[in-house]
């Protein structure tokens, strides 16, 4: 917040004594109307106009005085974020201490309210984390009963639908897990070809029984600063993604300098879409083609990446293909 030009200020005190101002004016004007009335010498009110302005201009610089420091101390208040109460000038008047009751009870109105929230919360992410670890015990059953199981009819596109329904549980547990996410962080310095080759492991199913698409992963010994495990989702819904909007052509992934590259061939990103593709629930003209985008895998990669330290950029050229970039530039975790 800007504080107040000094004229403004001057104006703004003025405004609040105007009244006592008006009557101090009202009073003298009377008193030279029953001067003039009653042919009584003009010393008398001229003398009292004097002494009149003398002593307003004194009390007047005095209050404005008082009132530019209070103001001055509210506008500093005002910008720090963790202002407490107890922090506010003491009241000068029995109205000051009607608006500090208002205020006071609105502070605890609030607070009152932003520990009931918070609870909800807090029941709502316990309950959900327990149940996506319940629901992977039969998630994990049913792909063992049909890996094992080769006669069953449409086994493949069971077990590519089983691997999204285990990504869909996956995200809900990283969403859950954002706010907390730098006290879940294990970084480390690790050789990146490894998080990216257990990335392909893990979403092997959609490239292998996709007739048309060529999955290609070129080497690299590129060491990077960062957490396994949370980079791996971040690449599991990149690999996702190109696996989904590419029905012919490949997904291609390597290295430059110190960025991690997932190119694909596939149905691209429409111009106009590009600036909002990492906003939470945005799905897009792709998205909306299919019914299951949640519009949360790359509003999540982007969260994750700035936690991590990383930057994700994507170029796109519809009907060309889409290229996903991951740089490592930057030297460590944030770790706040």
């Amino acid at each position: 917040m800007k504080n107040l030009s000094f004229p403004r200020l001057v104006l703004a005190y003025f405004c609040s004594i105007w009244r006592t101002v008006l009557s101090v004016f009202l009073a003298l004007a009377g008193l030279f109307v029953l001067t003039v009335f009653y042919h009584a010498p003009m010393e008398l009110p001229v003398y009292t106009t004097l002494l009149t302005g003398a002593i307003g201009g004194l009390l007047f610089a005095s209050g404005f005085s008082r009132f530019a420091q209070r103001h001055a101390q509210l506008r500093l208040l005002a910008n720090q974020c963790d202002t407490k109460l107890s922090a506010l000038p003491s009241p000068s008047s029995l109205l000051d201490e009607d608006w500090e009751t208002i205020v006071s009870a609105l502070e605890r109105n609030r607070l009152a309210a932003e520990q009931r929230d918070f609870l909800r919360r807090q029941d709502a992410s316990e309950y959900y984390t327990l149940w996506v670890h319940q629901i992977k015990t039969p998630l994990a059953a049913l792909r063992l009963l049909v890996q094992e199981n080769p006669d069953v009819q449409s086994r493949n596109e069971m077990l590519q639908e089983l691997f999204k329904t285990g990504q869909y549980v996956d995200m809900v547990l990283g969403y859950l897990r954002l706010e907390s996410m730098h006290s879940d962080l294990s970084p480390q310095t690790l050789r990146l070809q490894d998080v990216v080759n257990e990335s392909v492991r893990r979403v092997s199913t959609l490239f292998i029984h996709k007739k048309g698409v060529r999955l290609l992963v070129e080497e690299s010994d590129l060491r990077v600063a960062t957490d396994a495990k949370w980079l791996s989702f971040v690449l599991e819904q990149i690999l996702t993604n190109a696996a989904k909007y590419t029905p012919q052509g490949s997904v291609r992934i390597y290295t430059q300098n110190n960025t991690l590259i997932v190119e694909d061939t596939g149905i691209g990103i429409r111009a106009e879409e590009l600036p909002r593709i990492f906003e939470r629930g945005f799905t897009g003209f792709n998205g909306r083609r299919n019914s299951h985008s949640t519009g949360l895998g790359l509003y999540l990669c982007r969260q994750i990446c700035q936690n991590l330290g990383h930057e994700i950029s994507i170029t796109s050229e519809l009907g060309q293909g889409t290229k996903v970039c991951l740089s490592f530039a930057r030297p460590r975790l944030l770790m706040d």
